[in-house]
């Protein structure tokens, strides 16, 4: 076989190898992408870095309805009262707007998923189920063969905070983090149906 016989037959393979390569993806790859929101009412602002922790106190001191808020992490440092940590303050401003009446819901990473446990995930998670459910805060674990490293709030139905920053100091104080501040019904309402999807589920 001469090398342009050859060059014509990898050609030819090539072509077929990814003909049947894409009628597999388009077969049996699961459906992904969600909603496209397009509206003129809709505000965003970053908040990076240090901005993250006025913004997300301000507006979660703001709540008048509705706080829900799934976190992978939320770091303990012992008793969040009379605590200084950016983190604690954060906590006490949740149990601030349920004492006033706003519905507030957490959901956290239980700290295992896919074979592996991060014991101090494990140990953080449950102290702050504690405390957030003797203070009236109801909260939910994902399963743990699955890890939810999610980083979300939504307040009012209204606003989404979304973006890298756990409730650590390291996240809250030192690491570079980038982060959404959305204004937006339509917005706020995609993230309400995932978080309640999810709240059902687990």
């Amino acid at each position: 076989m001469n090398n342009r016989a050859v060059f014509t037959v990898a050609i030819l393979l090539a072509f077929a190898t990814g003909f049947m390569s894409a009628e597999m993806l388009s077969t049996h790859a699961p459906q992904t992408g969600g909603n496209v929101i397009v509206s003129n009412n809709t505000k965003i602002m970053a908040i990076n870095d240090r901005d993250y922790y006025p913004v997300a106190m301000e507006k979660i001191s703001g709540a008048k309805k509705s706080i829900h808020m799934i976190m992978y992490e939320i770091r303990w440092y012992g008793n969040p009262e009379g605590n200084s940590r950016d983190v604690c303050r954060l906590a006490v401003a949740l149990v601030e707007a349920r004492d006033r009446g706003v519905d507030v819901k957490v959901i956290l990473d239980d700290g295992r998923g896919y074979g592996f446990t991060n014991q101090d995930l494990v140990d953080a998670a449950k102290n702050w189920s504690s405390y957030f459910s003797s203070h009236g805060i109801e909260v939910k674990f994902d399963w743990s063969n699955e890890t939810t490293h999610d980083k979300l709030i939504i307040i009012d139905g209204e606003i989404v905070i979304v973006g890298s920053t756990n409730w650590s100091q390291s996240a809250l104080n030192y690491n570079h983090e980038a982060n959404a501040l959305i204004e937006s019904r339509e917005v706020a309402e995609e993230y309400e149906n995932y978080f309640e999807d999810l709240w059902n589920r687990y």
